[in-house]
């Protein structure tokens, strides 16, 4: 699904936007009126009343229901457009394969009941994305046992099974019945090898709870899968490029055009731009007198899962965060992200984007969202106080990367006005960080309470029993501080 074909949330949302517009102007309020008495940012109010975008938030709605005197009118209307967009996310043509039971899913599954297999093979389809080239993962069905535990019978010599240890993405999968039906634990095979291997013949499988596959971990699968397949395709001639590549380093200013990585995949090419980006800002950073304020291109949970599985953007987040510690101010990030863009991803691309900004709060930067699409064109930048600015393009250019440091007025400006607006109106304004991550969270349409349960789940079993990459380039380092952050936010630790 794409931003030129998005969820279409259909005309009882439309209506929605008409009747918090009608009754606003009928109470004599402004937009920005009408959002200080809710507590809310008039961004918020002007979305809302906006059609197609993405719904308001149910508590922006319950909010505005109250002072607007609809009694209830409002969040019925968004109840029902909410079903609608639900029917639509879950619509498959007839031949297709089934949908994992319980959530939308950009992935396709053709899977058995367990009462009917053992040892069951099949294939979870990853899809392409805008970027990502597709993939495929293999999987073995066993059924399971959920007593507090996943306990999954396996049959004796799993472990030396050639299947197991086939080269690729293979997955060993427990089936368990329950209250709410058929519910799926994964474990990558190399994790389940050593399991195995480790206990005597004959003894059950255990498989956390935490990698049960729904939108969370089918969204890590999807990402880990289409970067390792891309990278290790490429790996030679990724590393020759790179090599070659090295000579634009002493540059301030440069480009890379497409003829320079030509026969890499689109993946691969995100790969060297952004690594080139990397570089280029931690060799000029001293060219800034002043904790700088960023800007980012990413818009979507493709893109922006780089952040957490680039081995090289971590690396590049610790040395930042490092070097503006000892300054005592804070350093900001800006994400672009218009409403077409939420509209136009699934929720596992949803929660990727929202792991990326809680990777980054998580290393102490202040993260910012600007909806607006007029500054989706904004090159990315690092900005001292409005004197110079470190330019690194990589996301949505037509090369691999575009670098410069510049103390040029007009671009100067430019950079400054951007970064203004989007301070004074950031979807996400809040003072701390979980405040602006559970304002990212309904502006992504993410139930904040269970992704917080399930990332504080994962973020204790790590995701590398899940998905471990094969690529040397990529880690789960990121991703896994991600979930742990993020995790400590919820009512599981304390969020009142």
């Amino acid at each position: 699904m794409t931003e030129d074909n998005p969820v279409d949330i259909g005309a009882i949302a439309a209506a929605l936007a008409a009747e918090i517009r009608r009754l606003r102007k009928d109470a004599g309020l402004s937009q920005k009126q009408l959002a200080a008495q809710v507590g809310y940012t008039r961004q918020y109010v002007s979305l809302a009343e906006r059609v197609g975008c993405n719904l308001p938030s149910l508590e922006l709605v319950r909010a505005l229901d109250a002072r607007l005197g609809a009694g209830g009118r409002l969040l019925a209307l968004r109840e029902q457009a909410r079903a609608d967009q639900r029917a639509v996310r879950h619509a498959l043509p007839a031949s297709a394969p089934t949908h994992l039971p319980g959530f939308a899913s950009p992935f396709t599954i053709a899977f058995p009941p367990a009462r009917q297999v053992e040892g069951g093979r099949f294939a979870i389809s990853v899809p392409a994305g805008r970027f990502f080239a597709g993939s495929t993962i293999t999987a073995a069905s066993y059924p399971a046992v959920d007593d507090g535990r996943i306990v999954v019978r396996v049959p004796t010599g799993l472990a030396d099974d050639p299947e197991l240890r086939r080269p690729g993405r293979n997955l060993v999968v427990g089936s368990a019945d329950g209250p709410a039906g058929q519910r799926l634990f994964a474990l990558d095979n190399r994790a389940a090898r050593v399991r195995l291997a480790k206990a005597v013949d004959g003894a059950p499988l255990l498989i956390p709870g935490a990698y049960e596959l729904d939108d969370l971990t089918l969204g890590v699968l999807w990402a880990v899968a289409n970067l390792d397949d891309a990278l290790l395709d490429d790996d030679n001639a990724l590393a020759a490029a790179e090599a070659r590549l090295r000579g634009f380093d002493s540059s301030t200013w440069s480009t890379g055009g497409r003829d320079l990585a030509a026969d890499l995949t689109a993946v691969s090419r995100m790969w060297l731009g952004s690594d080139f980006c990397a570089r280029h800002i931690l060799r000029h950073a001293d060219a800034l007198q002043d904790v700088p304020a960023f800007w980012t291109r990413e818009q979507r949970g493709e893109e922006s899962s780089t952040w957490l599985l680039f081995a090289h953007k971590y690396d590049y987040l610790a040395r930042t965060a490092a070097t503006f510690a000892s300054t005592g101010a804070t350093p900001t990030r800006t994400f672009c992200v218009p409403s077409g863009a939420v509209t136009g991803s699934l929720s596992p691309e949803r929660i990727l984007l929202l792991l990326a900004v809680a990777l980054m709060e998580s290393f102490g930067i202040e993260v910012q969202v600007c909806a607006e699409p007029e500054y989706s064109s904004v090159a990315g930048f690092a900005l001292d106080q409005s004197r110079r600015a470190i330019v690194a393009n990589w996301v949505g250019h037509d090369g691999v990367w575009q670098v410069d440091v510049t103390d040029d007025r007009p671009a100067l400006r430019e950079f400054a006005d951007a970064r203004e607006y989007a301070d004074a109106h950031s979807m996400i304004a809040g003072p701390t960080p979980p405040a602006r991550l559970r304002a990212l969270a309904a502006y992504l349409d993410l139930d904040w309470a269970w992704l917080t349960r399930r990332c504080a789940d994962l973020g204790d079993y790590g995701t590398v029993g899940l998905a471990q990459p094969r690529s040397r380039l990529l880690s789960t380092a990121g991703l896994d501080k991600a979930c742990r952050f993020l995790g400590s936010l919820g009512e599981r630790h304390g969020e009142q």
